[in-house]
């Protein structure tokens, strides 16, 4: 073949290769329907049509960020609305008033305390996940961010929805911004329900996954549920009465249905603190048709394989209710730290003020809460009066012991051993303490050994009997008593 005829074929061949295969000159020299052009075309247009149905299904917008696009889904909720027994506007007041008791969760953290030395009120951001899994790790994803505060209307929701995998980072990039929101100065606090552990460190991983900075590192962060552990873990299972008026106080008991455990145990009770728990038996919240946990990665796995996002509906009212009544909580639960004792309305009330200020290290203020706990007023008690008094006592005598003041701890020793129904290892504990301090502090023999006998009749374990005989056998020798009673 001659070489210029050559040369001009293989430039003919390399001209059709650089095109679209439907674009290439055929025989008759015109050109074919470009077919992968149109493909691609309807992909965009299934694409934008599958994305105008997620925003009509859930009422939302895009918000545009240097990564992308991101959809936010926005709602508002005014004071009047009501959450439980109350409307929003008693916890916008209740939180907005005890914010001076921030610092105390923070333990002086953050740089918090300045800022609040010099009347600038900090801002509480509320923050929840939707995740796809609830075990963690780098698999798992948060494809509902969800944000909540106060503001002079009520209470605001913001979500952000993570559309499709390849849009984490545009979703990454809006959280970013909500969460150092440039135009508020004030020093911002974040507020979850269990995020220390769980919401915090998976929302951190994302940012580590996609090589871009977290928002959360250095955030001030108060975590909702070791307080409200401390107050209300260990709340009554009895009937409590009609709820409070529209207005009135926050602060009351539980009511709890399940059985009680036994008077004077002090191993935290079984109940449930979990945030729908909590607001259904202190907020007085009763969610209707409610997505249950367990259901909602499900749920967004079948958004993920067909675009029709009406069963994610429910998730995001399951995650403006967690939103709102996390923000409940809060405010109640800083009401509480900042009034202390005086806006108990029971005993139960008391000693769960008195674990919380324990907790917050203002051990004298909870020393009252525990007195006015474990005060027997003479009215017929049930038995989770007798577990409050109880549990107050046990914390009583330690805590003076603690402090050196030897005779209150004794006394408050002696009226838990006295009290009917408790449990035997906690009495055993009480005439143990009794023994100690009648022989070594009180030094009456006879006394420390009646105490330290009837603390052997309790002994099950082979380690406790051995310890109390080990006393008995030093006081016999002390008193001259050749021998332990017949029976031991």
């Amino acid at each position: 073949m001659d070489r210029a005829v050559l040369a001009a074929r293989i430039q003919d061949i390399l001209k059709n290769r650089a095109k679209p295969p439907g674009e290439r000159t055929g025989s008759s020299g015109l050109g074919t329907a470009p077919a992968d052009e149109e493909a691609a075309f309807a992909a965009r247009c299934a694409a934008a049509e599958a994305s105008s149905r997620v925003l009509d299904v859930l009422g939302g917008t895009f918000v545009q960020g240097a990564r992308g696009q991101a959809i936010v889904v926005e709602r508002g909720y005014p004071g009047s609305h009501s959450h439980g027994r109350h409307p929003v506007e008693r916890y916008v007041e209740a939180a907005a008033s005890a914010r001076a008791a921030l610092p105390w969760f923070l333990g002086g953290s953050g740089g918090l305390l300045p800022a609040a030395e010099h009347g600038v009120t900090p801002r509480l951001l509320f923050f929840d996940l939707e995740t796809t899994g609830l075990s963690g790790g780098a698999g798992t994803y948060a494809f509902l961010v969800g944000f909540g505060f106060f503001d002079e209307d009520g209470f605001r929701t913001r979500q952000y929805f993570l559309r499709g995998y390849g849009e984490e980072r545009a979703l990454l990039d809006a959280v970013a911004a909500e969460v150092t929101s440039a135009g508020d100065a004030r020093p911002l606090v974040l507020v979850t329900y269990n995020g220390r552990a769980f919401d915090v460190p998976l929302i951190e991983t994302r940012y580590q996954f996609n090589r871009m900075r977290s928002p959360f590192g250095d955030l001030p962060h108060v975590d909702m549920l070791s307080p409200a552990r401390r107050l209300w873990k260990r709340r009554p299972a009895a009937a409590g009465g009609p709820p409070p008026a529209a207005g009135g106080p926050i602060t009351r008991h539980a009511v709890v249905g399940r059985e009680p455990r036994a008077a004077g145990r002090f191993d935290d009770a079984p109940g449930s603190c979990s945030l729908t728990a909590i607001e259904r038996d202190i907020l007085g919240l009763h969610r209707q048709d409610d997505v249950p946990g367990w259901e909602i990665p499900a749920r967004y796995f079948g958004y993920a394989r067909s675009g029709d996002a009406s069963g994610l509906a429910a998730v995001f009212e399951h995650n403006r209710l967690d939103l709102v009544s996390l923000a409940a909580v809060a405010g109640l639960v800083l009401e509480m730290a900042r009034e202390g004792g005086s806006v108990a309305r029971s005993l139960h009330d008391s000693l769960g003020i008195g674990r919380l200020l324990e907790s917050l290290g203002r051990l004298d203020e909870a020393e009252r809460c525990y007195v006015v706990a474990a005060a027997d007023d003479g009215t017929p008690d049930q038995q989770w009066d007798r577990t409050a008094r109880a549990d107050a006592l046990h914390w009583l005598a330690l805590h003076r012991r603690r402090m050196h003041r030897y005779q209150e701890a004794a006394e408050a020793w002696l009226a838990l051993s006295e009290m009917p129904g408790i449990d035997a290892d906690v009495r055993r504990e009480a005439l143990e303490a009794l023994a100690i301090h009648h022989e070594h502090r009180a030094k009456d023999l006879e006394a420390a050994r009646a105490f330290a006998l009837e603390a052997l009749r309790l002994a099950e374990a082979a380690r406790d009997v051995e310890d109390v005989r080990h006393r008995l056998g030093r006081l016999s020798r002390k008193l001259d008593h050749p021998s332990l009673p017949p029976g031991f």
